[in-house]
């Protein structure tokens, strides 16, 4: 009977704090969206066949056509993930295996680095041969993560599904990032919160190979600020049409000192995001300890492998710091935040973050470089917590709620008829390499056909930390 009543208890305590956030956020508006005030008077190009007289800013294509941000959005929330906490939690204990199979086609581009990264293509060439003008959505990954995560799945098979079916009929290519979900390393180098410089490589491969296409940006977590980076650096030479940023944590000092001031971000978070980043390394170490120039001492190496826990902090400053060349993790966090480069972004930007996302807090989001910056949206939410954003469906199934704008927001932009954005032009060489014909450091080769395969994704539970 004790036992009935210690559940009986637990379970009166989470309906009612269900009910107070639900009260609440009758208070409040679920989603409050931040612009530059300049923005209004600042029209989205449109291509030549296109009527001028119906051309519109970011904020009045937002309002207009993205109805899931407007000041009726609603957030039917799952009773029983009240909070960030649970929510966050909730996108790697869930099972999603059985939800959202997506068929990839897999081909694995060698750098000029001679590393290697795994592109995940979406509808595969088989089933829908290469057309002329398609949209490409280039989706990039959170940490550890990779094509099969659920969270990437939930949005492809609302995007690329032909129109007929209800989608968007784009065709996606998810970036795996170095070493992640079956992405080889064969070089001393797996990758960071800012590697960007590996975007530039698998765009130039996306134009080379779709060279009529409109290419648009997806990004989750630590991947929404790889590309947000990329696009704040590439400025107005950027060659996605539109960027989406979901859950970036825009500012990692910010982010860093954050979770030093909650209890479970002392107590869990850090290390579960550091032992995440362990097991990376663990699994392709034999790589780096065969490395005749690693910047790592190796007894240091062996320390950060065999000690029992190890912090995100602690990860970055004993490894990622050295690897990659950062005078420590405050300097790293520093040069790699979006947040110092969201001024120079300066194509359509469609930012959503929640406000009581536990692993990054709102004091990272950029409110200030937004109201400085007209190509930026930002969206901050209630609810949803860090990738989460879990909510019931039209049927009573778990849904998740960003899928709506941000499926809302890709429609919009192709409806609108954006100008074609330039892009860069890829000269090949007699090593079967293709450069970027104005810059000699961003390249890419396809590997033989065997090394590239079919797998579908969603039916096998990932090795590595899953679901941020």
């Amino acid at each position: 009977m004790a036992d009935h009543s210690a559940l009986y208890t637990v379970a009166a305590v989470c309906v009612l704090y269900s009910l107070w956030r639900r009260f609440r956020g009758r208070r409040h508006p679920f989603v409050s969206v931040h612009t530059s005030a300049s923005s209004e008077s600042i029209l989205l190009p449109k291509d030549g066949g296109r009527e001028r007289g119906d051309a519109l800013s970011l904020p009045q294509l937002v309002r207009e056509k993205v109805p899931s941000l407007g000041p009726n959005a609603t957030f039917n929330g799952v009773w029983w993930l009240p909070g960030g906490h649970a929510q966050t939690m909730y996108c790697s204990v869930g099972d999603f295996t059985k939800v959202d199979p997506v068929v990839y086609e897999r081909k694995l581009l060698q750098l000029p680095d001679q590393g290697i990264v795994a592109v995940d293509i979406s509808p595969p060439f088989a089933t829908k041969p290469l057309a002329s003008g398609e949209n490409v959505l280039l989706v990039a990954h959170g940490l550890t993560g990779g094509s099969h995560e659920a969270y990437i799945r939930a949005l492809l098979t609302k995007v690329t599904p032909n129109r007929d079916a209800g989608g968007l009929g784009f065709r996606a290519v998810v970036l795996n990032f170095r070493g992640c979900n079956g992405s080889p390393v064969v070089t001393p180098r797996l990758y960071h919160a800012g590697s960007s410089d590996d975007i530039r490589h698998v765009v130039l491969w996306i134009c080379h190979t779709f060279p009529e296409a409109r290419v648009y940006g997806a990004g989750f977590s630590l991947g929404a600020n790889i590309l947000a980076k990329y696009a704040g650096e590439e400025g107005d030479k950027c060659p996605l049409q539109a960027l989406v940023t979901l859950a970036n944590p825009w500012d990692f000092t910010q982010g860093a000192n954050y979770m030093l001031a909650t209890f479970l971000g002392r107590n869990i978070y850090r290390y579960v995001l550091g032992d995440a980043l362990r097991r990376l390394l663990r699994m392709h170490s034999k790589i780096l300890f065969e490395a005749s120039d690693l910047p790592i001492a190796r007894s240091a190496l062996e320390d950060v492998l065999k000690r029992p826990k190890i912090t995100l902090r602690q990860y970055d400053e004993e490894i990622v710091a050295p690897l990659y060349g950062f005078d420590g993790p405050w300097d790293y966090y520093a040069k790699i935040s979006s947040a110092r480069v969201a001024k120079d972004i300066s194509i359509p930007c469609l930012a959503i973050n929640s406000h009581d996302d536990p692993i990054t807090g709102t004091g990272d989001v950029p409110i200030r470089e937004v109201r400085e910056n007209p190509w930026i949206a930002l969206a901050v939410t209630q609810r949803g917590g860090h990738l989460g954003w879990f909510e019931h469906g039209p049927n009573g199934q778990i849904t998740r709620w960003y899928v709506k704008p941000v499926v809302e927001f890709l429609a919009a932009l192709d409806e609108y008829g954006m100008a074609n954005r330039p892009k860069p032009r890829g000269v090949a060489d007699g090593d079967e390499f293709v450069w970027d014909a104005e810059r000699d450091d961003v390249g890419f080769r396809v590997l033989s056909q065997e090394q590239s395969k079919l797998v579908i994704s969603g039916v096998e539970v990932s090795k590595l930390f899953s679901g941020w």
